[in-house]
């Protein structure tokens, strides 16, 4: 009962120190925008993703795949919209969007600080030392900057979770933990961010077996750490499955080059912001500077306040040379900021070769966040120490530094991720209600470069101003689009296939936007782009800038606050499905492309395939195609032709689609390129597209099977224990 009433205590108090950190989220006031200088990934990334979410639990509509970005993508494998783990299934099914997104930003907050506390108390912390951690690492600067990437903290919030969990194993050698181990790892797999469920698992790795020093079997701690893997991989396969098969296909496949792994690395002189968060400036007051490839903001401050340094010393002094435990924290911290620092040591290539999983992310400083998380531990150490040397009636005064604490890390971080009012955000942009009045089916583009980061220097950041920002949606910035349920032929994504990601550089190497200083230019749109965004099925362009060209028509030119925007349409438009009477076969791709933009080629007379048919007419006099059903995952076409001829259905190509001509199924070809055909014989027909990847029915059983296991094996030990009870 004591227990029940601590954890409720802390519980309330943790609440209490988030309401007063986001007290406009918290109380509805407000959403979570947080603006950036170029994409705003809180809105473009993590929004959308969860609407998208949202959207298909309710009305029950799969979410594999969106037709809104890249002409078509398997969002569920790209993974950054963690549409499987478990919290976001619960608050995305039945709270409305926008309450489920602050509240789940919030909730991370509170798991992160929750389990520190439970994690210092079984070390034989106090509660009052327990609370101090646990307030140092919850609104820490990684959390506090990363509230943009929701997907990053929901997966980083865990780490206090298995900490404790490792602990007990460690101290009972019960197997039982290592399942759970493995439950939350596979929990933090399902959140959508790969780069901290790696980090996650060097650290278990590095934490069980630990258990060396502890005189622990190495055999005990191999079959643990097999367990943990096997439940991890198991419970998480929904995910993981999906997006190996993506990654195998992308350009990511390898690796990432030398420049890309090295962009943003950590360096020695960004430590300085461990103790002065804004030595470089603020972003937030546009003090910062941007776009430099060597710092950025948000990823290399991990500010968690003075106090802890103070109580570090002391630890070190006084507790270090009998303490075992912050010997073995103190190890791993060193080895996580030598990863950090892998560039400044010149061991980038060296952690290539030796440290598998190394070589596919950036940015790894990210795995500091684990050092935050024993930091705070550390620091907790020396309260203590502090604490008990001080008589004990004025130890009771000694919480003090709680609130101290808090308002340090409340002055750093307050000001970081603004709210607006979320009517008035989440209401239609003018640019989307204007594109809505067609009713066809079609797919814009999007040309807003550089006009956030005008925004951003025009309004001194973001801090005495964001209705500049509120405005900026009607440029429908790639995936915000998805809010709209508008198409687009572009993204914002982590992952794209080879193919997709070459003919966007083709498509949008040669259009020339000149970078502004303080005023608006120009782009220049030949007619080889016209008709490369033609085939897409792109109809429309939003534009920031004048365009030059003589394939697009000006339709709508809007003044608004800071700047103005114009819709065009394009002249070379191709509908999103086609009946043409006939084949051309290239087996090359650069010859495919080639053909594609020599002029030569009509997307109403031929379609492009990659392997011989004999299939096909040489003309079609009635062809009459009607798109009946057009959802996530399934597209229903009716069509009537007078001759054989092949529909092309300008969707993204990719493994998992399948069609069927009257119920029967039917070969999907490859067709220009990027998209999918199939023959028809001349007459009537009803055509069905669905994406049914064998890649998530795969890994769907192999999760259901790992739960239905480890369900069955607690059940048994539960009911064994009520036996031994009663007996």
């Amino acid at each position: 009962m004591k227990k029940i009433s601590e954890v409720l205590l802390i519980s309330i108090i943790l609440i209490c120190f988030l309401f007063a950190f986001f007290w406009k989220a918290a109380t509805l006031r407000g959403l979570f925008i947080t603006p950036d200088i170029d994409t705003q990934d809180t809105i473009c990334i993590n929004y959308a993703y969860k609407n998208f979410l949202s959207e298909s639990l309710r009305f029950n509509k799969s979410f594999l795949w969106t037709p809104y970005i890249f002409n078509g993508y398997p969002i569920h494998s790209e993974g950054q919209g963690g549409f499987c783990y478990p919290l976001n299934l619960l608050f995305f099914r039945f709270l409305p969007t926008f309450i489920a997104f602050n509240y789940s930003i919030i909730f991370t907050f509170f798991i992160a600080g929750f389990f520190t506390f439970l994690y210092a108390r079984i070390l034989n912390l106090s509660k009052t030392t327990s609370l101090f951690s646990a307030i140092t690492f919850m609104f820490s600067g990684f959390f506090i900057l990363h509230v943009k990437h929701l997907n990053m903290i929901q997966a980083a919030c865990w780490i206090p979770l298995l900490f404790l969990l490792i602990e007990l194993f460690l101290r009972t050698n019960n197997m039982m933990y290592s399942i759970l181990i493995g439950v939350i790892f596979a929990f933090q797999i399902l959140t959508g961010f790969p780069q901290i469920a790696y980090y996650s698992f060097l650290s278990i790795l590095l934490y069980i077996f630990s258990g060396i020093f502890r005189k622990k079997k190495i055999i005990t701690l191999i079959l643990a750490f097999f367990i943990i893997s096997l439940v991890g991989a198991g419970l998480s396969a929904i995910q993981w499955l999906p997006t190996y098969e993506l990654v195998k296909l992308g350009i990511r496949e390898s690796g990432v080059s030398n420049d890309f792994l090295t962009t943003w690395s950590y360096r020695f002189k960004d430590l300085i912001t461990f103790f002065k968060p804004f030595y470089y400036g603020n972003i937030v007051d546009a003090t910062y500077p941007f776009y430099n490839k060597n710092i950025i903001f948000w990823e290399n401050s991990f500010y968690f306040g003075l106090l802890p340094f103070i109580f570090i010393l002391i630890a070190l002094i006084f507790e270090f040379k009998k303490n075992q435990q912050l010997k073995i924290f103190l190890i791993f911290i060193l080895i996580f900021f030598t990863i950090a620092l892998h560039n400044e040591l010149f061991l980038t290539n060296i952690l290539k070769n030796i440290l598998p999983g190394f070589k596919y992310f950036r940015i790894h400083q990210r795995i500091l966040f684990i050092a935050i998380f024993l930091i705070s531990i550390f620091s907790g150490f020396g309260f203590e120490f502090v604490k008990n040397k001080i008589p004990q009636k004025f130890q009771k005064a000694f919480i003090i530094f709680i609130p101290l604490a808090f308002l340090d890390l409340f002055r750093f971080g307050i000001n970081q991720n603004p709210t607006y009012d979320p009517k008035k955000w989440l209401s239609f942009p003018e640019s989307a209600k204007i594109l809505q009045m067609d009713r066809s089916i079609y797919r814009i583009d999007t040309f807003s470069d550089y006009i956030q980061d005008l925004l951003y220097r025009q309004n001194k950041g973001w801090s005495n101003n964001t209705d500049s920002y509120y405005y900026f949606q009607n440029f429908l910035t790639p995936n915000s689009n998805m809010l709209y349920h508008i198409s687009m032929v572009s993204g914002h994504i982590a992952l794209q296939t080879n193919r997709v990601s070459k003919f966007e550089d083709i498509y949008r190497h040669k259009i020339a936007v000149i970078a502004p200083k303080n005023d608006f230019s120009f782009i220049e749109f030949s007619t080889r782009e016209a008709i490369l965004f033609g085939i897409q099925n792109g109809k429309y362009i939003i534009s920031a800038y004048p365009i030059k060209s003589e394939s697009l028509k000006l339709r709508i030119d809007k003044i608004l606050k800071d700047f103005s925007y114009s819709i065009y349409e394009n002249t070379k438009f191709v509908p999103r499905v086609v009946i043409v009477p006939k084949a051309e076969i290239f087996k090359d791709e650069t010859k495919i492309l080639d053909y594609i933009q020599s002029g030569k080629f009509n997307p109403f007379k031929t379609v492009i395939l990659e392997e011989e048919t004999n299939f096909g007419s040489d003309t079609i006099n009635i062809r009459e195609v009607k798109i009946k059903k057009y959802e996530n995952s399934e597209v229903v076409i009716n069509t009537k032709s007078s001759s054989d001829g092949y529909l092309v259905l300008n969707d993204t190509y990719y493994p998992g689609w399948k069609c069927f001509v009257d119920e029967k199924e039917e070969k999907i070809f490859k067709a220009n390129y990027l998209f999918r055909a199939v023959f028809l014989s001349k007459g009537q027909h009803v055509v069905k597209f669905m994406f049914k990847p064998k890649s998530f029915e795969y890994g769907k059983i192999a999760t259901f099977i790992t739960t239905i296991i480890i369900l069955t094996f607690g059940l048994t030990i539960v009911k064994k224990k009520n036996i031994l009870r009663r007996k």
